[in-house]
């Protein structure tokens, strides 16, 4: 049997702080398929904790992208959160541990990792499970946000085909209040958002509201929160009376132009980029990320991140003053 990656890359994780079990992972993220109406879901359901997800259940998700484009019975992929939110991205008490660091407070602990044990886990999981996998599904996806859609969700949403929010959706990528203006892969977000938005939601890590993300064409579409699953299935029917070599020939013309646009420069971006913010120094006076959530625990750490800026900017706010 082929071993996930997760299991390829524990020798070089934090084990005591990661999410591996097998059982415990297949839960994080359900998987359903409707054959008559040629739909497959995807549904994160880590409800309690807003459906940030294990760093392992990001390989589950493209994981099951896979499944859903090899099954002649789906055509279109609709990605959704249980509970209050899309979702937001990697749980936040694994991020670092996944490339060896540990949590403790002695010399030995606090040694950072090396190159080569940050580049695998970012390019085969972080970049390369789902993002990747996504952006290249030659079925037709879908992504039903409403509330949060952070960190991997956001990167979902950038790599979907189609985007249907709620009016109260925010999205933005924590990394850049973590790291600072750290690299993702820049043509999904340049593409998405356009240069002057990307680098104004870069810069300040604000949340970029549903009517933004209308307006520079991150979203495709705002309905009410109760119409939300309607739409989405809508949307699902009205493509799936495409036939499906039309619909998979289509997307890969699409990859064709996306790769002459940049596609994979940008890819290699994320995962080599994401290395190299990962080993920044930080200055005396600069709020570091793992020291604050080491000392002061998750939840406290970012709270306290999150008041140091003006209501506008901040993560855990509505995106507004």
């Amino acid at each position: 049997m082929k071993k996930r990656e997760a299991d390829l890359l524990a020798s070089q994780w934090n084990a005591e702080k990661m999410c591996t079990d097998p059982k415990i992972i297949e839960k994080t993220v359900i998987y359903e398929t409707d054959p008559a109406k040629k739909v497959a879901r995807i549904i994160f359901n880590v409800p309690e904790k807003l459906n940030g997800l294990p760093i392992a259940s990001l390989e589950r998700v493209g994981d099951l992208v896979k499944e859903a484009e090899t099954d002649n019975n789906v055509k279109v992929i609709i990605f959704k959160g249980n509970g209050p939110c899309f979702g937001t991205g990697a749980g936040a008490d694994e991020l670092g541990h996944y490339i060896g660091y540990k949590s403790g407070f002695s010399s030995e602990e606090r040694k950072r990792p090396s190159q080569r044990q940050r580049m695998l886990p970012d390019r085969n999981i972080v970049f390369g499970a789902f993002e990747r996998t996504i952006m290249e599904c030659l079925k037709a996806t879908i992504c039903q946000v409403h509330g949060y859609c952070y960190g991997g969700h956001m990167q979902i949403a950038l790599a979907a085909d189609i985007v249907i929010a709620s009016p109260d959706s925010l999205f933005t990528h924590p990394a850049f209040r973590y790291l600072g203006p750290s690299p993702q892969d820049m043509y999904l977000w340049i593409e998405n958002l356009g240069l002057k938005k990307m680098k104004e939601i870069m810069l300040t890590m604000r949340p970029l509201t549903a009517e933004e993300g209308l307006q520079c064409g991150l979203v495709n579409k705002i309905v009410p929160l109760d119409e939300l699953e309607k739409w989405a299935e809508d949307y699902a029917q009205a493509i799936a009376l495409m036939p499906l070599d039309s619909i998979m020939m289509g997307k890969a013309v699409i990859q064709m132009i996306m790769e002459a646009r940049g596609k994979g420069v940008g890819s290699m971006c994320g995962w080599i980029g994401h290395g190299w913010s990962t080993n920044l120094v930080y200055q005396r006076d600069e709020w570091n990320f793992l020291k604050e959530r080491r000392d002061k625990g998750l939840t406290q750490a970012l709270r306290e991140r999150d008041q140091m800026v003006a209501p506008f900017f901040r993560m855990g706010g509505r995106g507004k003053k």
